[in-house]
């Protein structure tokens, strides 16, 4: 009985690169080695790896369920679901930000979170409804106020913070 799920792949992930014959160079070894080691870190749930584009969980301050930035030049497309001011990630505890949910062509749902998204909601102007694609164009340094909080979660005082803002711009798609 084997307690690990799937644990006879992250073996011989291992265990592969290490039986290759001795008349690949170093380097190739080196760089096998590694490649199995990180996905081994990966299927144990210790990194994250993303090939490629951006995946539907990536970006910053601009998509829940991640912490990563989309890639510059990458879009969204699909049908707003809903767009307005909340608290980041809709959790009380953090700060006022804007955000956009879209049904993606998938039918999978995105929200998409950033300062900037208001502006653009405003310009373009963006509707529940419409048919959009938003293309993420990459970060730019701000320098923001953050709230500084006691130990019963009221805030106390703020403190200037170097961090990064966002940038997008929309396009309605014919419908």
């Amino acid at each position: 009985m084997n307690p690990f799920k799937g644990s006879r792949a992250l073996l011989l992930s291992v265990l592969v690169p290490l039986m290759l014959p001795s008349v690949l160079p170093d380097a190739l070894r080196w760089t096998w080695l590694t490649l199995a080691i990180l996905f081994v870190l990966k299927a144990l749930g210790i990194v994250q790896m993303a090939w490629g584009g951006a995946s539907d969980s990536e970006a910053s301050d601009s998509s829940s369920g991640g912490n990563k930035t989309p890639i510059k030049g990458s879009a969204f497309q699909g049908e707003i679901l809903k767009l307005g001011e909340a608290p980041f990630e809709f959790d009380e505890a953090n700060n006022p930000s804007y955000f956009i949910t879209l049904r993606l062509d998938r039918g999978a749902e995105k929200t998409l979170w950033g300062v900037d998204l208001k502006r653009v909601a405003h310009q373009t102007p963006l509707a529940v409804g419409d048919d959009v694609a938003l293309e993420f164009l990459g970060r730019e340094a701000v320098v923001v106020k953050q709230p500084v909080r006691n130990d019963q979660g009221r805030v106390v005082n703020h403190r200037t913070v170097n961090s990064h803002r966002n940038t997008w711009k929309a396009t309605v798609l014919p419908a």
